[in-house]
């Protein structure tokens, strides 16, 4: 007869896996009592429930942010419900899994260790859990971030410099908000994918059909123009002031600085937006 683990055993069972109290009754049985066979046995189940949870979609989660000296690291981890993406287990999942992207670069969002705690967590609560995406961004600069307070949407920005005072960390958080709230599509006019300038010049023209070449192409530029001044960052109005650019914004930086500023690049994740429309 299989002896019934007592409540200090399914206890500490509990606490080592985070797993409910029926299926750490029912491991310790499975187990004989031992401890180890007993976690053995909860994290197999774990991953065949998780199987069983693969067609299932997970478009909540957090977006999660690192800056590490000349390094930063942004990530996007999902589950299903906002309530478990809420909770501190699962925020505890996305530090752990910035702590190995970090450390490791971006292929680590799939290493053993964050998909062993990805099981762990998804067999214990019971939803579908990934790390859908990941991005490292390396600098001789410098590195800022910005993350919603709802945790849906981050941003790093690689500056070539700016200084580590109050002005340039005012500076970094400002552009990466800009960034977060305007959502630009580049950096400058010269980094707009050519297909798309295309795509955007052949809607013009056809807006416009019939009209002297002269005065077309006129047109065509002008809607151009608008076009890059809301996708481009260093043409959008600032957010704070939308009589000046990023652009302005970044030459009085330098001027306080004593030395150019310019933005090398930036990374943007808002949660779902790499899903396909349903």
């Amino acid at each position: 007869m299989i002896p019934v683990p007592t409540a200090d055993r399914v206890k500490e069972l509990r606490e080592r896996t985070g797993a409910g109290i029926m299926d750490c009754k029912a491991a310790l049985q499975e187990s004989g009592g031992d401890l180890e066979k007993a976690s053995d046995f909860l994290r197999k189940k774990g991953l065949a429930s998780a199987a069983k949870r693969a067609g299932r979609e997970a478009k909540e989660g957090v977006i999660a942010v690192r800056v590490a000296g000349k390094k930063a690291a942004i990530v996007e981890v999902n589950c299903e419900t906002d309530f478990v993406a809420r909770t501190d287990d699962f925020k505890a999942l996305a530090s752990l899994t910035l702590d190995q992207v970090l450390a490791q670069g971006e292929a680590a969002a799939s290493s053993e260790t964050v998909s062993q705690r990805l099981a762990e967590l998804s067999g214990k609560i019971g939803e579908k859990m990934l790390v859908r995406r990941a991005k490292v961004v390396e600098t001789h600069g410098t590195v800022f971030s910005y993350v919603h307070s709802n945790q849906k949407l981050g941003v790093l920005v690689e500056l070539s410099s700016a200084p580590r005072d109050a002005s340039g960390e005012d500076l970094g958080k400002n552009l990466a908000m800009q960034i977060a709230a305007s959502n630009p599509l580049c950096v400058k006019r010269a980094e707009v994918p050519a297909a798309t300038l295309e795509r955007e010049k052949a809607i013009y023209r056809e807006e416009v059909k019939g009209k002297p070449d002269n005065i077309l192409e006129k047109i065509v530029q002008g809607k151009l123009d608008k076009f890059y001044q809301s996708n481009c960052l260093l043409e959008q109005p600032y957010i704070k002031d939308d009589k000046m650019t990023v652009q302005k914004l970044l030459d009085e930086g330098s001027k306080s600085a004593s030395e150019k500023i310019e933005v090398v690049r930036f990374v943007r994740f808002q949660l779902g937006e790499t899903l396909p429309a349903s």
